[in-house]
């Protein structure tokens, strides 16, 4: 998958349908306005971690993606098994693999898209489900059989080891494997053992008020570059309700930007880093 010249953010939601109030169709014109500020801050790329099990809507995504320029990139998974539906249920692993190897390499349906990435794939927070582990071994099929970036969603802190152990030993590279929501975890010891693994990881719920807010975040930053690991840190904000966005009364894309990156800025995080987190390594990472 090829991203354009420019920023990118690696999880965030174009459409969603899991709870009331959830971005969805219905939302285009204030989810464009956001967007089109995203743009002005040079954010070229988004990766929409909606998958088929989330409330899917890729043409709803193409014209997104015409009107405001930014390249956006579908996803293909399946989420928390209450979300998994009936098909999960009734396929076969093999079937499961090759409906996500179609959406990689042939597109979506009679869409004329195609998924460029695998995501976000979930288990919940004691442990995977039956179900989720037999969407998670189809998934790691069709990763291997594409080559596709596969990125997850832990429920918990205590899962995202775990999770990367999981990938890796279903012959995932690391390299193209993304741990997300780096807000969960409890301490420093495990992050440090996670980045060690050689995954990538995404410090991607900034502006949400989950974990300890954004100057933790900020710390995590600063954190990880003290370790020697920013070359796989990179940053979103998962905006994925109407109230999120700049134009539905939220903080919205432009919070990364406008609050975030100073507080980074304050904190010592150079200019050249910056670009790592938002441009460099989501290339390498899609590479």
């Amino acid at each position: 998958m090829k991203l354009q010249d420019g920023f990118t953010l690696v999880h965030e939601h174009m459409s969603i349908d899991l709870t009331p109030g959830d971005i969805g169709t219905g939302s285009y014109e204030l989810l464009c306005r956001d967007l089109k500020q995203a743009y002005q801050y040079g954010v070229r790329n988004i990766v929409d971690m909606t998958n088929q099990s989330m409330g899917r809507a890729p043409e709803h995504v193409r014209r997104l993606s015409e009107e405001t320029g930014i390249n956006i990139i579908l996803s293909t998974g399946y989420y928390l098994e209450q979300y998994l539906g009936k098909y999960i249920e009734n396929a076969s692993v093999e079937e499961i693999a090759a409906g996500a190897v179609r959406d990689l390499t042939t597109g979506i349906g009679n869409t004329g898209s195609r998924a460029g990435v695998i995501g976000e794939i979930a288990w919940c927070c004691d442990g995977p489900g039956e179900l989720e582990l037999k969407a998670w071994e189809a998934m790691c099929i069709a990763a291997r059989k594409t080559g596709a970036v596969v990125s997850t969603h832990p429920s918990r802190g205590s899962q995202q080891i775990p999770q990367a152990e999981y990938l890796i030993s279903h012959g995932i590279p690391p390299e193209k494997i993304v741990i997300g929501h780096i807000e969960f975890f409890p301490d420093d010891d495990p992050l440090k053992k996670l980045l060690g693994t050689g995954v990538y990881i995404g410090l991607d719920m900034i502006g949400k008020s989950v974990g300890d807010g954004d100057d933790y975040r900020a710390e995590v930053v600063c954190q990880v570059k003290e370790w020697g690991y920013l070359s796989r840190l990179m940053l979103s904000l998962d905006i994925c309700r109407v109230q999120d966005l700049r134009a539905g009364g939220g903080y919205g894309y432009a919070h990364l930007f406008e609050s975030f990156l100073p507080k980074l800025y304050n904190r010592g995080i150079s200019a050249e880093e910056i670009e790592l987190m938002l441009r460099h390594n989501p290339k390498r990472l899609f590479g």
